[in-house]
């Protein structure tokens, strides 16, 4: 749901009300702003917690959270220093929040938390607001790249996403009970093993006559366990459709191991960093997106957390931005077996140009409104 009026009015009233989901630059940025700026003056909100990996130069987020402690908020920020390219500026952020009274938290040297995570606690036990992005929380790469931002009121993905910040405080990432995320898919816990039991899922409709169906888009596939997923996936006779912006080390197409999947590109105006995943078609489709490549640092030294989306609304729009970016004939390339970029053949007539056809898409009002 994206309602015309999500920038006006209280923020988490709409929230509470029902899912929100931006497409990014399509969207405008202003609810993630008022999300932090809410935040930072309602009397019932105590406590904030978010992961930082790439902060704007002028970044208003982290001033809300400046405001926030000011206004006797606990905030407890996860600021990544080691952030490629943007490590001198995560160290000056990191001084003035700490100035200001906002708790620091760096990542384990030898575990990098990427995650794109912020929670809202209140003071009554079950009215608490998060979000979970593709991309950071930064308001200038926020008008050029692509990214999803769900905002959402489920108290269980709130319980979960508290218990994950619980273990990023003690740095326990290994070790002691294995916590039992449900609604979240987290690097170093449950995500790796999830995406391979529902590969397994499609596989096994194929084997029972059905269409198994993998569609898949990241930034980087490179990871060669989940590459040899896709693979066996393949030969079981399960269609998998890959965007893969930048490193693909996966070979598509090819003979007796991977006909059965096609891999794109897509090139255009905004830089594509979303990042989605979906599994099986129709109504039994599990849509999920997060901050996570398919990438060795990703799943296995990294914290990265993606979820699964059930708002029926929110589920529909991925779904068809998936599929809006799949028929693209115009910025798209295929890849071939011999790693080589080719036009995608225009079997019809029109033209179709995923970033234009998202745009129009996300015109058309979401429930009449």
């Amino acid at each position: 749901m994206y309602p015309p009026n999500a920038t006006e009015g209280d923020l988490f009233n709409l929230i509470a009300a029902g899912d929100i989901l931006l497409h990014l630059p399509y969207h405008s940025y202003s609810p993630v702003l008022s999300f932090f700026n809410q935040a930072a003056v309602d009397a019932n909100v105590s406590e904030i917690y978010v992961t930082l990996y790439r902060v704007a130069s002028e970044s208003h987020i982290v001033n809300a959270l400046i405001s926030a402690a000011k206004n006797g908020k606990r905030v407890t920020a996860f600021i990544e220093l080691k952030a490629r390219f943007d490590e001198a500026n995560n160290i000056k952020w990191s001084r003035t929040m700490k100035d200001a009274g906002i708790r620091l938290i760096y990542s384990d040297p030898a575990i990098k938390v990427h995650s794109k995570i912020a929670l809202v606690r209140t003071k009554k036990k079950e009215d608490n607001y998060a979000i979970l992005s593709t991309g950071n929380f930064n308001e200038t790469t926020a008008s050029f790249y692509t990214d999803h931002v769900l905002l959402t009121a489920n108290q269980s993905v709130c319980k979960e996403m508290y218990e994950l910040f619980g273990i990023l405080q003690r740095k326990k990432i290994s070790g002691g009970a294995a916590p039992n995320f449900k609604k979240l898919l987290v690097s170093q816990f449950n995500l790796l093993p999830e995406f391979e039991r529902l590969i397994g899922v499609e596989m096994e409709k194929v084997k029972n006559g059905q269409r198994g169906l993998v569609r898949i888009k990241v930034n980087n596939l490179e990871e060669p366990y989940f590459i040899n997923l896709l693979y066996q996936a393949s030969k079981a006779g399960v269609d998998v459709h890959l965007i893969v912006r930048s490193i693909c080390c996966l070979i598509p197409s090819k003979a007796g191991l991977s006909e059965h999947i096609i891999a794109k590109r897509i090139i255009d105006k905004y830089l594509e960093h979303t990042r989605l995943f979906i599994f099986g078609e129709g109504d039994d489709a599990v849509v999920s997106m997060g901050s996570s490549d398919l990438m060795t640092r990703n799943l296995r030294r990294r914290i990265e957390v993606c979820v699964v989306v059930k708002d029926p609304h929110c589920r529909k729009q991925l779904l068809q931005y998936f599929e809006l970016q799949w028929r693209d004939n115009d910025k798209a390339t295929l890849l071939s077996d011999d790693m080589e970029q080719h036009p995608v053949e225009q079997n019809t007539e029109a033209t179709y140009r995923a970033q234009q056809d998202i745009f129009d898409y996300l015109q058309i009002p979401v429930h009449g409104v």
